[in-house]
């Protein structure tokens, strides 16, 4: 893979609908202003259509409607506009070369469902991976650390500050050394690392809980198992026992209850045949009434008077004859016949009473019979009743007493076995942890050992690239101030060091660490004009690049020399002949014009957004 240049053409605002800016050509572009004209407004926002946001965005950027910035990337002109009202929304990207391109439209943060954002187009444009994790991902943020120094850090803080580690991967990838290969092994290493520690905190975790809690090894676990399940068998085996008792009992107290639901049922069947009986003889008996009553009568009817029935007066019939009224004295010719009309009519009468009275005699035996009947079937019920009580009692009632007490033995013991094995369980999970633990661990080595081979290849590199880099850092340090006598790159943090001392060693803050920040970018810069698979692109931010140098005497002549330096290092192009652009902001003009280099002279009445005086007048 090898490098693709970056060049920035216009810086554009959007201001109650036209377009304003600055447009920027040659190699090198100063902003020249004072404080207040905007210099550093213009800086800080110069790559916010990128979608980055970490530059100190203005309210005189945050005030346009959108900013734009037209930029080469290799032979390709493309346009990127955002929203300038807030940090989040899109960019939009268009490519001026190809407008066959559509429109490229990115979410400045990285989207829900994995949209890749607006940064992360950017890197892919200039053909630098994203490579890493976490809070060590390699993204355009981390890169335009090393493509932009800023006024407030130039002179404090190496390229703006930062972890070592970020830096560290930062400056591998730019360097062109960690690729997607070695960052695999990396991660693949990082992953394994991360699960070993995980499995080795979680058994050694379970061994502190089980050493504390006195728990027994997996041995004396064992026995009590074995132990614990023949009690338990042994209680099972009576479990079944009174239960197959229980159910025989519970047959015969079925039966049982079958044969008192018969005797009830021949009881009810006696009494409803008793109450029939009875009903029987009371109609019988009533009839009977009946009957004697209409012999009675009949009786009364077939007697002679005796009294008169006007006076009732005791009637004479003396010498009188049988066939004679007794109250007229006359002959009755219908005396014969009637005497034997009533002889007819009681001798059925006495027969019809006769028969009731049979009748009434048969009922009543058989209503006795019912009665003896109805009182065994009584007796019946009352026996099997009795029958049944006793069985409960003495038999049934304990033997199922019996078999819950066994029951609830076996509970308990089967209980006490559950929690045995689970904490049997428990070991065998421990045994597994520490099985995968040492699993873990044998890839963990694995991982670790093809990567650090991955690195060792990697260092001789590292080592050939970070040699030459120092060498021309030494270089332009030497150029700015012939004082220095040794100066050189770490190759494991990428810190500068000037004779003998570390960035944050050389001062509190001011020119030496504004030297240091700004040759050992240039020197990168010439490092990559050589060797095309840099990816860092030649493209160059400074904001106050004189920052901590005065403009008299030894600081004078340096920060004079400085500025010769930005524009000797903007004069080659590389080995593709891609040109390096730089764009610094600073108070005064030159001293004296230098080759390639352009000024935007910029004040409080002509801004570096032409508009924004209007604007904030409004």
């Amino acid at each position: 893979m090898r490098r693709r240049s970056f060049i920035i053409e216009r810086h554009e605002f959007e201001v109650q609908g036209s377009w304003v800016g600055q447009v920027f050509s040659g190699v090198v572009t100063l902003l020249v202003g004072c404080s207040g004209s905007g210099k550093s407004t213009g800086f800080e926002s110069l790559l916010y259509p990128l979608g980055l946001n970490s530059g100190k965005i203005m309210h005189a950027v945050r005030s346009c409607t959108q900013v734009r910035l037209v930029f080469r990337v290799g032979g390709t002109r493309w346009q990127a506009t955002r929203p300038a009202a807030h940090r989040g929304g899109h960019v939009s990207f268009e490519n001026l070369s190809d407008p066959t391109v559509g429109e490229v439209r990115r979410p400045v943060a990285r989207g829900r469902g994995g949209e890749p954002s607006a940064s992360e187009f950017v890197m892919e444009l200039l053909g630098i991976p994203l490579l890493g994790s976490g809070g060590s991902r390699v993204g355009l943020a981390e890169v335009e650390r090393w493509m932009s120094l800023r006024q407030s850090t130039i002179a404090t803080a190496y390229l703006g500050g930062g972890s070592d580690a970020v830096r560290r991967l930062t400056g591998r990838v730019l360097l062109g050394l960690h690729d997607e290969h070695t960052d695999a092994l990396q991660q693949r290493f990082q992953e394994a690392k991360t699960a070993y520690a995980q499995a080795k905190a979680s058994a050694a975790a379970m061994l502190a809980a089980r050493r504390d809690a006195g728990l027994p090894g997996p041995m004396d676990l064992e026995a009590t198992e074995q132990l614990w399940k023949q009690e338990h068998a042994t209680v099972a085996e009576r479990v079944q026992q009174a239960q197959a008792e229980l159910s025989r009992h519970q047959r015969h107290v079925a039966e049982l209850d079958r044969q008192r639901d018969q005797a009830r049922a021949a009881q009810q069947s006696a009494r409803r045949n008793t109450g029939a009986v009875e009903e029987r003889l009371r109609q019988a008996q009533r009839h009977e009434g009946r009957l004697e009553g209409r012999l009675e009568g009949l009786r009364q009817q077939a007697s002679v008077p005796q009294h008169c029935p006007q006076c009732t007066q005791v009637l004479r019939v003396d010498g009188l004859p049988e066939d004679h009224c007794r109250v007229c004295k006359q002959q009755d010719v219908l005396h014969t016949r009637r005497l034997a009309d009533q002889a007819v009519l009681l001798a059925e009468a006495e027969k019809a009473l006769a028969s009731a009275r049979q009748a009434c005699g048969r009922l009543e035996s058989e209503l006795a019979r019912a009665q003896e009947t109805e009182d065994t079937a009584r007796q019946t019920v009352r026996a099997v009743e009795q029958g049944i009580g006793d069985f409960t009692r003495s038999t049934f009632d304990p033997c199922r007493a019996a078999a819950l007490t066994h029951e609830k033995e076996a509970s308990h013991l089967a209980g006490r076995l559950e929690q045995l094995q689970e904490r049997i369980k428990e070991v065998g999970v421990l045994a597994a942890l520490e099985a995968e633990r040492d699993r873990l661990q044998e890839s963990k080595d694995q991982a670790h050992q093809m990567w650090k081979e991955a690195e060792k290849k990697l260092a001789t590199d590292l080592k050939q690239l970070v040699d030459q880099w120092s060498r021309l850092f030494l270089t332009r340090l030497r150029a700015v101030n012939p004082d220095v006598r040794h100066a050189h790159i770490d190759p494991e943090t990428f810190l500068p060091h000037v004779d003998g001392l570390a960035f944050d060693d050389q001062a509190v803050a001011g020119g030496p660490q504004t030297l240091a920040n700004l040759c050992a970018m240039l020197a990168l810069r010439d490092l990559a004009r050589c060797v095309p698979t840099v990816l860092l692109p030649l493209f160059f931010m400074v904001d106050s690049p004189l920052s901590g140098l005065g403009g008299q005497g030894l600081d004078g002549q340096m920060a004079e020399r400085l500025m010769e330096q930005l524009a000797d290092a903007a004069a080659d192009a590389d080995a593709d002949g891609a040109p390096m652009q730089i764009i610094a902001a600073v108070n005064d003009p030159l001293a004296r014009p230098l080759t390639g280099v352009r000024e935007i002279r910029l004040d409080r009445s002509s801004r570096y957004i032409p508009a924004q005086l209007d604007t904030e007048a409004a």
